[in-house]
């Protein structure tokens, strides 16, 4: 099959080798300037929001189908051109994706819904913001309200300190800003493949953040069978319900991100992809042809004799990892070992999750500069003690 990936992201690249190590035959392009390190792809030089090359693109190199993993081409309109063409694509309409965009959209349909989440209010004043704050019960968070270019979750211990902080925001441009309740639990990420009627989940990550690398893993722990099942019929069903009614159905990656506490979800916002390392992250755990689901979604709708996504038994631990950091690197091919121009990422899988991180670290001490390895190390043990 001839595949165009619209994006240049670290995801794009990693998406185009699973679909090459899937079928070696499947001839893919990627709307980046970079050459493929294991001719897993053809660059193609056209910008990712550049809509009409891209059309022209597809028209007449006959690509039978587009995957989509730029924000930017998303919102810009790449599936609204695509539907107007007959293009099979993987990706939301720029309309259907104002939830993914908009945190502020995305928290009044949640109230709307009655989605789990928690207290919030939205401004587009700083005194109004500040009004919020001081009657509030600390810690609270700040999180922007656009979030394609930057995003931003900044949680403030006091008055004084969100008070500085919210001018600072509202002075660097920003127009509107959420304020919300701050949960002290870890933030999980899952990822559901959707029509736009129908949608199955992947699975789960969860991630830590140090200074120049971040960990990540999959699937999550605290994520059982009922919290997925709760999320998809109060979270996912209503919000693509709801998304039909002005706009067109939702297809493609709908990433939510969620706290869970006393065996309750609390949803936060709403990805139109994969954020992050996550994809990489839970890549060894799917035991399932990607390509498939993603086609079935985008054309006909998904199959309605499958009732879930395949996965393995196994564990993921994923390390991304500024390349200032790295002393040498060797590619394993036990390991999934991705770059881009300011940092590696590498994945290990395993039985368990023990097993996954003894690997990947095994691995990690022989390529990384010992201080780097030690705080990593710290980190994880951090996750172990808070389990």
């Amino acid at each position: 099959m001839k595949i165009l990936i619209a994006g240049s992201d670290i995801n794009a690249k990693l998406l185009a080798s699973y679909l090459k190590i899937e079928d070696n035959s499947n001839d893919i392009y990627i709307t980046t300037d970079e050459e493929s390190s294991d001719n897993s792809y053809t660059p193609i030089r056209i910008k990712e929001n550049d809509i009409p090359s891209i059309c022209d693109f597809v028209k007449y190199n006959q690509i039978e189908f587009t995957i989509v993993t730029s924000s930017m081409a998303i919102i810009n309109g790449i599936a609204d051109e695509f539907k107007k063409e007959s293009f099979p694509v993987f990706a939301p309409a720029s309309e259907s994706a104002r939830v993914t965009f908009f945190n502020g959209i995305a928290k009044k349909i949640m109230y709307k819904l009655k989605i789990p989440t928690v207290r919030f209010g939205i401004f587009d004043r700083e005194n109004l913001a500040l009004d919020y704050v001081r009657n509030s019960k600390f810690p609270v968070s700040v999180v922007n309200d656009f979030n394609l270019l930057s995003r931003f979750n900044i949680t403030y211990n006091s008055f004084s300190k969100a008070k500085a902080g919210i001018q600072k925001i509202f002075e660097e441009g920003n127009n509107k800003i959420v304020i919300e309740n701050y949960l002290d639990e870890k933030s999980i990420y899952m990822y559901f493949v959707t029509d736009g009627y129908n949608a199955l989940p992947l699975t789960s990550v969860e991630r830590l953040y140090g200074d120049k690398y971040t960990i990540a893993m999959s699937p999550s722990g605290k994520v059982t069978n009922k919290i997925t099942a709760d999320i998809l019929q109060r979270a996912v069903y209503p919000l693509l319900d709801d998304i039909i009614k002005y706009a067109d159905m939702y297809k493609g990656i709908l990433g939510v991100r969620f706290k869970i506490r006393n065996g309750q979800f609390f949803i936060s916002e709403f990805y139109n992809g994969f954020e992050s390392i996550d994809f990489q992250t839970f890549l060894p755990v799917i035991d399932d042809n990607l390509l498939d689901i993603f086609y079935e979604a985008s054309t006909n709708g998904l199959n309605e004799s499958r009732n879930f996504i395949k996965t393995s038994n196994n564990y993921s631990f994923t390390i991304s990892v500024d390349k200032s950091e790295i002393e040498e690197i060797d590619g394993e091919e036990e390991f999934i070992l991705i770059e881009d121009s300011q940092r590696y990422v590498i994945t290990s899988s395993a039985s368990t999750l023990n097993g996954a991180r003894t690997k990947l670290f095994d691995y990690l001490q022989m390529i990384i500069r010992r201080e780097t390895f030690d705080k990593i190390m710290q980190t994880s043990l951090q996750k172990e003690l808070r389990i």
